[in-house]
């Protein structure tokens, strides 16, 4: 399986220490990225993700969303 192949908004299933986090996000759709009150945030300031992991997510997560722009 190529990581391209994945949608950006299936890219948290991927990552499978965000799991535990992913219901305390306040909004339905949250990317992790930009929301205020995100369990994915809350759960990395406290130590609980690891940064490298959660900077290879947003890296792999801008890659996709700009493959879905730029598609044919």
């Amino acid at each position: 399986m190529d990581i391209y192949e994945i949608e950006s908004k299936d890219l948290e299933n991927y990552f499978i220490e965000f799991k535990p986090y992913i219901e305390k996000c306040e909004f339905v759709g949250c990317t992790h990225i930009k929301e205020e009150n995100c369990g994915i945030k809350k759960a990395l300031e406290e130590g609980k993700i690891s940064s490298d992991r959660y900077t290879n997510y947003i890296k792999i997560y801008n890659d996709l969303k700009d493959k879905e722009e730029h598609k044919w």
